[in-house]
């Protein structure tokens, strides 16, 4: 799809975000999940100003309304499915556990046909754990993207508006392409200490326990079912049954192929760009797919002459508290396509905050 095309369909088109607080964010710019501190109360009216998009807030009693209507039977039948596509369920999953993920997808897939919404987000953190509060809900979302990904509705976690909107976009560009919503990981504890080899000094890494399994549109990749990072800390999990276990995917990732990096700040009127080629991490980090988040993709910048990419928790903090603390990235490149997008709105375009100088 041309930009302007793209611009027109965003025109009136209405997202949701599944939360119990307020503010809308567009993303957590380094305050964490709590969003009391959060400095742009007006976001859903930038968001209506700056693209001419609608924003509704879903609370968690119309979540777990939904959930409960959902049958049994249906959400079996896709749980088979998904552990039958899966190269295998691992991490103390339980079939039980990915029946409640299938009657999660139901339930968010209603809720956007009755509010007549075209993609959504969730504060997950928020609903699913006790990290801010009480607990209301006992599933996590992954899987509920991965189906929602083959039906090319966008989706992502945390509450994330601005992510979405970056999703949206890059799917009308590339006609079908799904973005991957990630924390940027390079400053992720003792990170070193599990490096193969050494420091490439060129890499940033994203990483989210949710991933679409149609990086391309069309295409199917494997993945594996399994705990999600939450599963490892007692003090986030009640009040979970002991034996109920959120869920999480891991795929394995189209290697050296080109990706773009992207976000749109909307309320700024920027969008921050890159791009670089996505990299094995399993030949750079040892044990890999068990670090932080279940899906982490490593992709390979090219830093300017003096040069490296950022790597300690000081210079990704100063990224944090100015965007956020995810961007996405979509397979391909989009660069001239975001840049007639940026003209187009008037949005200026960022490219550099992943660089610092070397040191002498």
């Amino acid at each position: 799809m041309k930009p302007e095309e793209v611009l027109s369909y965003l025109k009136n088109l209405k997202i949701l975000t599944i939360q119990d607080y307020l503010p809308v964010r567009g993303d957590h710019l380094g305050l964490g999940e709590d969003p009391k501190d959060y400095p742009y109360h007006d976001y859903p009216i930038k968001l209506q100003e700056h693209l001419g998009m609608n924003i509704e807030v879903i609370n968690s009693n119309k979540l777990i309304k939904v959930f409960n209507k959902i049958e049994d039977k249906k959400a079996e039948e896709l749980a088979t499915k998904w552990i039958d596509d899966a190269k295998n369920v691992s991490g103390g999953v339980k079939k039980k556990d990915i029946i409640r993920a299938a009657k999660l997808y139901f339930s968010l897939k209603k809720i956007l046909e009755e509010h007549k919404a075209y993609a959504l987000t969730m504060a997950s953190w928020h609903l699913a754990t006790n990290y801010i509060g009480p607990a209301k809900i006992n599933v996590m979302p992954p899987l509920s993207w991965l189906e929602l990904g083959k039906e090319n509705i966008p989706g992502c976690c945390q509450g994330l508006v601005d992510c979405l909107v970056t999703q949206i976009i890059g799917n009308y560009l590339t006609d079908g392409h799904q973005g991957f919503v990630g924390d940027i990981l390079n400053d992720w504890r003792d990170w070193r200490t599990v490096l193969v080899e050494r420091d490439p000094g060129d890499i940033v890494i994203l990483g989210h326990c949710g991933a679409h399994i149609n990086p391309h549109g069309n295409d199917r990749i494997p993945y594996v079912i399994r705990e999600h990072i939450i599963a490892r800390s007692k003090k986030l999990l009640p009040p979970w049954k002991k034996d109920e276990t959120p869920t999480a995917t891991t795929v394995e990732w189209p290697l050296n192929e080109e990706i773009t990096i992207v976000k749109f700040d909307v309320y700024n009127r920027r969008i921050f760009l890159t791009k670089g080629k996505i990299l094995d991490g399993n030949k750079i980090f040892h044990n890999f797919p068990n670090i932080y988040c279940t899906n982490k993709m490593v992709i390979k910048l090219s830093p300017p002459d003096g040069y490296r990419a950022i790597h300690n928790r000081d210079e990704i903090n100063k990224i944090r508290k100015s965007w956020g603390n995810h961007f996405v990235a979509f397979y391909g490149d989009l660069i001239k396509k975001i840049e007639e997008i940026a003209n187009l709105l008037d949005f200026n375009i960022i490219k550099e905050i992943f660089f610092v100088k070397k040191e002498d």
